[in-house]
């Protein structure tokens, strides 16, 4: 588990518990979504079938995880349920 660079965001303090809240439903597993698992950083830096790795580290507009949950069309994530807020 790497720490946080200085400034930076803890990816197993502040992200993995949203993605825990808002992804895990349908993005854990044998079968998750797109073949994007969201169950360890490591998972999410690989991606899925769609868009390859979902973080960028360091670059979070480059994110496709982040730009999917900003999104308000089609695409947004998660697709049902409760929206990320501008904090999360």
């Amino acid at each position: 588990q790497a720490a946080a660079p200085a400034g930076g965001v803890d990816f197993y303090k502040q992200v993995q518990p949203i993605l825990e809240a808002k992804c895990s439903a349908c993005h854990t597993g044998d079968n998750p979504k797109g073949g994007l698992k969201l169950d360890s950083r490591a998972a999410a830096l690989k991606g899925g079938k769609n868009d390859g790795a979902a973080l960028e580290p360091g670059k979070p507009n480059a994110s496709s995880l982040l730009v999917r949950a900003k999104a308000t069309d089609d695409t947004a994530m998660p697709p049902k349920g409760d929206k990320l807020t501008a904090d999360e």
